[in-house]
Formats: structure tokens, sequence, C-alpha cells
């Protein structure tokens, strides 16, 4: 199956769950079927469940009890970006602060997990990368696979604490998911996204080799450059509010 094809898949899946879930019958606490239960109900492989399933956790969907099964949390997505919830607390800071708890996050997990990597854990991070560039081809949603990129470096951590950091953030830490929905579709382009490939390429050869420092540069330059894109959206966005106003005024 082509990398294209199976991201496109993952999308349906996911919004299959989605629409699930929200559904009147299922109240919050009800559990799911198992993986392999809903993969045959779906038609698709037990991996497209799994992806599927892990971005409706990001989104506070879903939650996951260790041995028991998944559960529905919430039913509904509808929470502002930087409002998620983190256990007993909330999450309210601002996308730049958030840039700046992700520098100091994932730049010592990408040195991490070029140390302790498995070969299925490399394997996983590189589909996730492949995944992200292709849903950008076809002109998919990105943010899944973005945020499953740096989910699957936390993985190759082997420290449960990184993986649990993304868990409870979701895709909250995107700078896009920041945005209001029509500055998004504006100032989010395919150049904007493009740049991000080149860096996540960058960051999968350097923990494939094994090359701590390297994958800890890598990353640094990623979240830095994701950090100058966002201040860079903001003037954008700031600069065309202010024309708006001024033509309201007129």
């Amino acid at each position: 199956m082509s990398t294209a094809k199976k991201s496109t898949l993952t999308l349906k899946t996911e919004q299959a769950l989605r629409e699930r879930i929200s559904d009147e019958a299922i109240k919050i606490g009800d559990k799911l079927p198992t993986t392999k239960a809903l993969a045959l109900e779906f038609g698709v492989s037990r991996t497209v469940i799994r992806e599927a399933v892990a971005a409706l956790r990001a989104d506070g969907l879903l939650e996951a009890k260790h041995g028991v099964g998944v559960f529905v949390s919430n039913k509904n997505d509808d929470q502002p970006p930087n409002d998620q919830p983190l256990g007993n607390l909330r999450f309210s800071a601002s996308m730049l602060d958030i840039l700046e708890l992700r520098m100091a996050v994932e730049v010592h997990a990408a040195g991490l997990a070029a140390a302790r990597r498995s070969w299925s854990q490399e394997a996983k991070i590189l589909s996730c990368a492949e995944r992200f560039a292709a849903a950008l081809e076809a002109d998919q949603p990105t943010e899944e696979a973005d945020w499953t990129f740096h989910r699957s470096i936390s993985e190759a951590t082997n420290n449960e604490a990184f993986t649990e950091f993304f868990d409870r953030l979701g895709q909250s830490i995107l700078p896009r998911k920041a945005l209001e929905g029509k500055k998004r579709g504006t100032l989010i382009t395919h150049q904007y996204l493009e740049k991000s490939i080149v860096e996540h390429r960058a960051i999968c050869e350097a923990i494939s080799r094994g090359d701590v420092d390297s994958a800890r540069e890598a990353m640094k330059n990623h979240i830095g450059g994701s950090q100058m894109r966002y201040r860079g959206l903001l003037l954008v966005g700031q600069i065309a509010a202010d024309s708006d106003s001024e033509l309201d005024d007129a």
C-alpha cells in the first residue's frame, strides 16, 4: 500500500471513529471494541486503527487504560486549542511559550532517540515523516501526521514520560492549531509546510545514523524554525487585521 493511500485511509478511518463517538448512543466512559474488531469492521489494518485512535487520543476524545482498553473520554473536540486538559490542570500558555517548552523537551528526546531507538522505532519515525510528506502532496490535512511524527520520536526515547507529554498535550502543541480557522488556511501555505518536510528528513537521517549531537541539532533547527515562522505568521496576521480595520474605517 502506498504511503499516500495509507494516509488517506487513516484519515477516513479517523473520521468514521469520530462519527461513532458523536453518536447519541455512545456515552463518555464507554469502551471501544478491540483493535482487531475495529479493523475487521472498517476493513482496514490494525495499524490504521491504531493511528486513527492515536489521533483521537491526541484530541482528547479517547483515553487508553493500560491492559484494559480504549475508552471514550469526551464527545466533542471543540475545546480551544490552547486550553487542553492536562490531568487536573489546564494548559493556557501562548503558542510561543509552548514552542519554547517543546524546544527543551524535544531536543533532548531526539538525542535519546538516536541513542536508544530500536529498528522498529526507527522505521516508524521514517514512516511518519513519509506520511506527513504524502499528506501534503495529496493536499490532505497534515496535523495528525505531524503530531504522530514527533510522538514517534518520543516513543524511541524508551522513556514513557516523553510519550505521556505528547499524549497529554495532543495536537495543541502544533502552531497552526493556534490560528483561527480562516487565518490557518491563508497563512499556513504549502511552501510553509514544505520546510517542515526538509527538517523532518534531517531529523530522521541523524536518528538513523545514531548521531546524538546531530539529532539534537536537527530538532533544534526544526523547533527554532517553527518559532520563527510562527512569529512571522503572527506579524502577517496583525498586518492583515490592521489593513481590514483601515478599510472598515474608510
